[in-house]
């Protein structure tokens, strides 16, 4: 009777230490996604059967979340990420069936967006052991207990172990081989490190190059474990437990985010440039590795997607488009435009995507016949910027605002997205054109009719009264589409088809004094201008087509002179200590400079050689000066790294560099005035921010400031110049500022300089400093900011009345 007892007892604690374990370990299980990519950094679910019963999709759980880019990874019941409350980094742990949240860990304060990033964390931790493995992104390294949230150890990569913060912070996300933690840490003499997992004692270090956000993934090649590391110039196989080099490979890439595609028993496929990618063979003859080159592809370039590997197929992206490569050949199987730019995984061989902008998931078999959607559905609300992750028969998605789980559940047509022809977009079915589109559509002659109108209207756009304007395009063509001013900036809308016929449109309501630029995209990658408008214009994208309603008066001022009194363009080699590099500074001196002695008033314009070549200012200063402005001398200033100077971590050397080097040596080598109240300083766009922020950044160098479409976007330097605004003095300073109503916007990327530039205008307008400018019928770039070129300098230099 005490055996059975005694007996008893031992199966009880068993049972409870089996309890126990299964809590601290989360019950992981083959299904989990433990880490980014999944568990065989191939981001490929491990479950079958998945879509057994149907695609059906159903938002199980989703509730609010700060931003991050992390993925999600699940280990039995809990679902961890990254977020930022915009105050804090943190890792939090989710009940994965509903939700609730389990624990949070504050990683250190908020990593703060810049240069068109957001906010917060984009490392994915790794679940292993019942532990939780976080690198935040200003280099902390956290172990967390997955059951309680309690930290178990803790340590900085920058300060403990010399590694250097990539410019977006720290974004690599570990892995973890045995015992062996393995982190890309890019110090020293380290391009990847390993630290025992339970102490964080390193073990081995090892390489000299740089890294920024690629991860290291394990692989398996003549039956040896090697973990392959990518830095921003090579490639690595090594040891996972030693850190000994097996082999390296120079990739020259271009590509700062390279995540291979480990295929079959020792093939990789590596999209390592925006030119080009490639699939290597990784072979060992006796002790020896060797890399070589199979073929090299053009067709997966341009992309933060990692691609997936099935059945001899590549899926992927090449910019915004998801495609198929054959991967004996890598040649391109398809493209397709649906379901848009997005982030991809593989799950029971179907294809699941989870869309960039609109934070939908889209379902489709992974075949090399082509893209063919079997379900959808709209989830997410926010910008998605990581792939999903799938466990326990659940999506899970998250934006940099929301997080959901999302399940598979019979294929019930209430529960997807409605099987429907999309609503048309871009038509306007009340038009003259419309109902002639609608009258087409229904006829059976469609040819004759569709030959009809494109013979009485032999070039694009077709505009309707003083109201529309109809793009048109009648040739074949597997793919067109539109960009522009037309559209939300950085997107790409496909144009209508007449189904059964070439004819492709779009319709649009616009001003009647209004002017657009626009261009079309056709095939997928070929841009060009639309072939059936014969009025082009330039535009730093390349050429582009214009749209000009009625009312809109084509200025002259930019053309060439017809008479002879021409001023000269000057070149300087200018070298800045402040910015310790050097740039050409072309100099307008008006006509009968030479034969002067003169001195005069001096307008600085930002993005100078494109400011010359594309908005002719040279020539509307010779058709001006003397008929509506005074003399002038124009400094087109250029910046060979202006993505830096003009907004962003470089503007104060730059307003340092005008102020202290270049407005000096211009009035030490000029006749000029050398005074503020003779100076004016002007730019489209971030040469618009540079020239408003020196003036306020280096009071008394300029009077006068000019900015076209400018550049306030948050995270981008935008915060910053409305603080230096606001808390600066009013100061002697007068403004000419536009921005056009079909200016650069986003309403699903949550910008717009339309709303900025008024916002800024409103700030002016307060303080009391003088007006002059504001919104007008046009769009973005020079092809717009030329047209008001005449504004500015009529503005800053009016032609002095002659005195009686």
């Amino acid at each position: 009777m005490q055996r059975v007892h005694i007996v008893f007892y031992i199966l009880t604690l068993l049972t409870l230490l089996i309890m126990q374990l299964t809590s601290v370990f989360g019950a992981e299980k083959k299904s989990d996604w433990p880490q980014w990519r999944g568990k065989n950094y191939d981001a490929i679910a491990l479950e079958s059967d998945v879509f057994k019963e149907g695609h059906g999709l159903k938002i199980a759980w989703k509730k609010p979340l700060g931003s991050g880019y992390s993925s999600i990874s699940i280990a039995g019941d809990h679902a961890v990420t990254m977020f930022s409350d915009s105050t804090y980094d943190y890792v939090v742990s989710l009940d994965a069936n509903s939700g609730a949240e389990e624990w949070r860990v504050r990683i250190d304060s908020t990593y703060i967006g810049h240069h068109g990033s957001h906010n917060g964390p984009i490392s994915t931790p790794i679940i292993n052991d019942g532990k939780v493995y976080a690198l935040g992104p200003k280099g902390h390294l956290l172990v967390i207990d997955l059951a309680t949230g309690k930290k178990v150890w803790a340590k900085n990569l920058k300060s403990d172990h010399e590694a250097v913060e990539p410019f977006y912070g720290f974004s690599t996300s570990p892995l973890i081989h045995g015992n062996v933690f393995i982190v890309e840490t890019g110090g020293l003499n380290s391009t990847i490190s390993g630290f025992d997992k339970n102490t964080g004692k390193l073990l081995w270090a090892t390489g000299t190059d740089t890294v920024q956000y690629q991860s290291p993934m394990i692989i398996n090649v003549g039956n040896e474990a090697q973990v392959v590391c990518v830095g921003d110039k090579y490639l690595y196989g090594l040891n996972p437990e030693s850190g000994k080099m097996l082999w390296e490979h120079y990739h020259n890439g271009r590509w700062r985010s390279i995540n291979p595609v480990f295929i079959d028993s020792n093939k990789m496929f590596v999209n390592h440039s925006q030119r080009e990618s490639v699939l290597l063979s990784i072979n060992k003859n006796s002790d020896e590795y060797s890399v070589e080159e199979l073929w090299k592809s053009r067709e997966s370039v341009r992309t933060y997607n990692t691609s997936v590997y099935h059945e001899g197929y590549i899926y992927g992206y090449s910019a915004r488009f998801i495609n198929c490569i054959d991967v004996k050949t890598g040649e391109l199987k398809w493209k397709s435009r649906p379901p848009g730019d997005g982030f991809l995984i593989l799950v029971d061989g179907h294809l699941v995507v989870v869309n960039k902008r609109q934070g939908s998931i889209h379902i489709a078999k992974a075949s090399p016949e082509g893209y063919e959607e079997l379900t959808s559905l709209d989830v997410l609300d926010g910008l998605t910027w990581n792939p999903p992750s799938f466990a326990g028969g659940k999506i899970y998605a998250r934006s940099l605002t929301h997080i959901a789980a999302i399940d598979i559940v019979p294929t019930v047509q209430s529960l997807t997205k409605k099987e429907e022809a999309p609503e048309k977009q871009m038509w306007i079915p009340e038009s003259k054109f419309g109902k002639w589109v609608a009258t087409v559509e229904a006829a059976e002659n469609k040819k004759e009719l569709i030959d009809e109108f494109v013979g009485k209207h032999k070039s694009s756009p077709y505009i309707e009264g003083k109201k529309y304007a109809h793009i048109f395009h009648n040739d074949k063509v597997s793919d067109l589409a539109l960009a522009g001013d037309v559209i939300a900036a950085n997107a790409e809308q496909v144009l209508n088809r007449i189904e059964g016929t070439n004819f492709y449109y779009a319709s649009f309501e616009l001003k009647s004094d209004a002017r657009l630029n626009y261009r079309f995209t056709k095939n997928f990658d070929n841009r060009i201008p639309d072939p059936n408008n014969p009025i082009q214009v330039p535009s730093v994208f390349g050429q582009m087509s214009q749209i000009a309603m009625p009312d809109w008066k084509r200025p002259t001022h930019f053309d060439a002179p017809t008479h002879e009194m021409r001023g000269m363009l000057d070149s300087l080699n200018f070298e800045s200590k402040v910015l310790s590099n050097a740039r050409t500074i072309k100099v307008y001196l008006p006509a009968g400079y030479a034969n002067s002695e003169k001195r005069y008033p001096v307008i600085y314009v930002n993005h100078g050689n494109q400011a010359i070549q594309f908005s002719n200012i040279p020539n509307t200063l010779d058709n001006l000066i003397g008929k509506t402005i005074e003399p002038v001398i124009a400094v087109f200033v250029d910046a060979p790294t202006a993505f830096q100077e003009y907004a962003r971590q470089q503007r104060d050397q730059f307003a340092e560099m005008i102020a202290t080097e270049v407005v000096p040596m211009i009035d030490g080598k000029y006749r000029t005035i050398a005074k503020a109240e003779a100076r004016a300083f002007t730019g489209g766009d971030e040469g618009g921010y540079a020239a408003i922020y020196t003036t306020f950044k280096q009071p008394g160098t300029f009077s006068m400031v000019g900015g076209q479409s400018t550049h306030l976007l948050t995270g981008n330097g935008g915060e910053e110049i409305f603080a230096l605004l606001e808390s600066s003095k009013k100061l002697p300073v007068s403004f000419y500022l536009d921005w056009g109503t079909y200016d650069y916007r986003s309403p699903g990327g949550g910008f717009s300089w339309i709303d900025d530039n008024k916002k800024l205008i409103k700030l002016l307008g307060d303080k009391g400093y003088s007006l002059a400018g504001g919104e007008v019928s046009d769009g973005w770039g020079f092809a717009s900011w030329r047209n008001r070129t005449d504004k500015i300098l009529e503005t800053f230099f009016p032609l002095k009345k002659t005195q009686k």
